[in-house]
């Protein structure tokens, strides 16, 4: 089962391998479809889910050896 995280739990965890990303920054990426790892949904408000397992293959496939 994948794990929803937060907008802000992500850019942490993004930090921690180095790439360095704005809740604004990830938010407007996740809506113009950039990342593949979660979705923007707009209601009344965006609301996203960011999947941890699909977040960290994404880092993954970006660190170097």
């Amino acid at each position: 089962m994948m794990k929803v995280i937060t907008v802000n739990q992500a850019c942490r965890i993004l930090a921690e391998h180095g790439h360095k990303v704005t809740p604004t920054h990830l938010g407007a990426g996740l809506q113009q479809g950039v990342y593949p790892f979660g979705v923007a949904i707009k209601m009344t408000h965006w609301v996203y889910e960011i999947y941890d397992v699909l977040l960290m293959k994404w880092i993954a496939e970006r660190e170097e050896p």
